[in-house]
């Protein structure tokens, strides 16, 4: 509700010009370029969070990416699973909610992937794939 009200008074200052002019202080301005590839690589050496926020971050486009196999695969839809264990990079379990990948402190779901081809559920790529569990990312 607080929010809903601070949006609407924000809302009546700019209306009524009477919102307040905030000069930038240009020595304190940043330029943030574009996404690169490179940008949005999973280094699985990372807290679990850091791992999630790039994935869903990075989703739809580029795509957050790793190696599989020696395969650059693309991971969408990440979820944390709440769940501990694994070397970071290393596949658990796949099923039908999809791959969940050990990070450090941590793991995450990621629902779909992308090889070669279009994007599918993660757990269709695997099979078709022939990723299994144990296999480490990265």
């Amino acid at each position: 509700p607080m929010g809903v009200d601070a949006m609407l008074e924000s809302v009546d200052l700019v209306r009524d010009g009477k919102a307040p002019k905030i000069v930038q202080d240009e020595a304190q301005k940043t330029y943030e370029s574009w996404c690169r590839k490179k940008d949005v690589e999973i280094d699985w050496s990372k807290p679990m969070a850091e791992i999630h926020n790039l994935i869903r971050g990075a989703d739809p486009a580029p795509g957050a990416w790793t190696t599989i196999d020696g395969a650059e695969v693309k991971l969408f839809e990440s979820r944390k699973t709440g769940a501990t264990g694994g070397a970071p990079g290393e596949i658990v379990s796949i099923g039908e909610d999809g791959m969940v990948i050990a990070a450090q402190g941590g793991q995450v779901c990621v629902a779909r992937a992308r090889g070669d081809g279009k994007k599918v559920a993660a757990g269709e790529f695997a099979e078709a794939a022939g990723v299994k569990a144990g296999t480490v990312c990265g």
